[in-house]
């Protein structure tokens, strides 16, 4: 069987490479679609997680928490943040404040002391988010009661209160009055005011701020000072950042129930009183991208649906020509005792012959396309790096694919009558064509692109729609009005070529 196969694709080879190509071509792009879909989705995940909402990402938290249950308390939030996160890693941030000081009324301009006094505070800053302009940073230790606390003051707040290194002043502490000398031994100023880090300090890093009054700082202070009891208890805040280089869009479901219940879990705990701040734009973030998603993915969708129409209206025309050419051969077989099963398995034969060479290359050729269409767009520019991946989706559609197209060669052969042999102007036209169903398609097009132009006119677009229970998918409409404007215009295309 598998010679006189050969011997009829090679009688018929022309058109039998027209149908090798249509498949091949109509395979491998459905697959590189599928490919690219998963692919861009993951890859815009995870871009926009680590880069464009980084700081919506992370787990903001501030207290004011006992001295003595400041341990406890941190190891609460680290917790807590590995499961906010959903098990991702995690970096978690700290820093530990000082309450409100008042800086001395002859630093301010004498307009201005009849005000509010200005404002600053200690903080035991990560030494490695900041950069030493002057001077020298302060010495480990909280030194004696009655010695002068050691600070280093941030340059911009340095050159408005005219101070330098070596100046010593004294705070007073808003709540008690209690004063506390400094002595001011170097600038310093953030390495990297884009860092997260600087998300913990309410100056965010610059070193002042204007509001009702001016507040300055924070001065750096070594953490035994703020540990020591010697300046007043002010808030402890956390900032923890996960590691998204590994998440994907199956887990953006799981990822956002623990974002909504990590943090409200936190906030419960009886370690942090009433004026905890317990934040993260985690889950917003999350839906943000899943609608983004769906949208793209629609985009795909309409291009991948009309494709298959033309793929599918190719490989029937060359069916069918085929099919005519081997109306002969048909006959002669039958003739010989073929039977109608036989002749049947001759075309399915073919038609495999032309399946598995292209469910097997499409997706090795999935990865190649998917990097070479991302590299040639607009994701390259924004420095969007897709990693190709081939998974078992996309092995699966080239497989149903190819499927699809061997049955759409082979459907000529076993839909022919046993033994009929019809009329060439009777085979010009499909049965339902003759019957008026491209009329009546043509309508239905027609009214699917009045429904489009009305839905999209009054809601200003979108390719999204919601169900009953408010969950959004990709509107249908938006899918099939195309398809059936394409398909309406094919089959009035063949009403119309037989006259032409």
């Amino acid at each position: 069987m598998t010679g006189f196969v050969l011997l009829r694709v090679r009688a018929h080879r022309l058109l039998l490479t027209a149908a090798v190509l249509a498949v091949l071509l109509t395979t491998c792009v459905l697959a590189a679609l599928t490919a690219f879909s998963g692919s861009m989705g993951d890859a815009a995940l995870r871009h926009t997680l680590t880069h464009r909402s980084a700081e919506q990402a992370t787990l903001f938290v501030s207290a004011d928490v006992d001295r003595e249950k400041r341990e406890e308390a941190d190891a609460a939030v680290r917790r807590a943040a590995g499961e906010t996160f959903d098990g991702l890693p995690v970096t978690v941030r700290k820093l530990e404040s000082s309450g409100a000081y008042a800086l001395p009324r002859d630093l301010q301009a004498p307009a201005a002391q009849r005000g509010q006094p200005d404002l600053t505070h200690l903080a035991s800053l990560d030494r490695s988010r900041v950069r030493l302009v002057a001077g020298r940073m302060p010495q480990a230790g909280a030194g004696s009661a009655g010695d002068p606390v050691g600070v280093a003051l941030p340059r911009t707040a340095a050159e408005a209160l005219k101070l330098e290194p070596g100046s010593r002043i004294t705070l007073t502490d808003r709540l008690t009055e209690a004063p506390l000398p400094v002595e001011i031994t170097g600038l310093y100023e953030a390495a990297d005011l884009d860092d997260p880090y600087w998300r913990l300090d309410p100056l965010g890093g610059r070193g002042t701020r204007k509001v009702v009054f001016t507040t300055y700082g924070p001065l750096l202070a070594d953490p035994a000072v703020l540990a020591s009891g010697r300046v007043g208890a002010g808030p402890v805040s956390w900032l923890a950042a996960a590691d998204f280089g590994a998440v994907t869009t199956g887990r953006t479901d799981a990822l956002r129930r623990a974002a909504t219940d990590g943090p409200k879990a936190l906030s419960a705990s009886p370690l942090f009183g009433d004026g905890a701040t317990v934040r993260t734009s985690l889950p917003t973030v999350v839906d943000q991208i899943e609608r983004a998603l769906l949208v793209s993915r629609s985009t795909i969708m309409i291009v991948a649906v009309q494709l298959v129409l033309l793929a599918g209206y190719a490989l029937l025309l060359v069916a069918r020509l085929l099919s005519s050419e081997r109306g002969g051969e048909s006959e002669l077989l039958r003739a010989r005792g073929a039977s109608r099963g036989r002749i049947a398995a001759l075309a399915s034969a073919e038609a495999l012959l032309l399946a598995v060479p292209a469910a097997v290359v499409a997706p090795l050729l999935a990865g190649p396309l998917t990097r070479l269409l991302a590299e040639r767009s607009e994701l390259g520019r924004i420095g969007l790096r897709l990693d190709g991946g081939v998974d078992g989706s996309v092995w699966l559609v080239a497989g149903a694919v190819a499927l699809v197209c061997a049955l759409a060669v082979v459907a000529p052969a076993l839909a022919a009558g046993a033994g009929e042999r019809r009329g060439v102007r009777a085979a010009a036209l499909p049965t339902p064509v003759r019957a008026g169903a491209d009329i009546g398609l043509l309508l239905i097009a027609g009214v699917a692109y009045w429904q489009l132009d009305r839905q999209t006119g009054a809601s200003g677009g979108g390719a999204l729609s919601g169900d009953r229970q408010g969950e959004l998918g990709i509107d249908p409409l938006l899918v099939a009005a195309p398809a059936l404007a394409l398909l309406a215009g094919t089959v009035l295309t063949l009403r119309l070529l037989p006259p032409a």
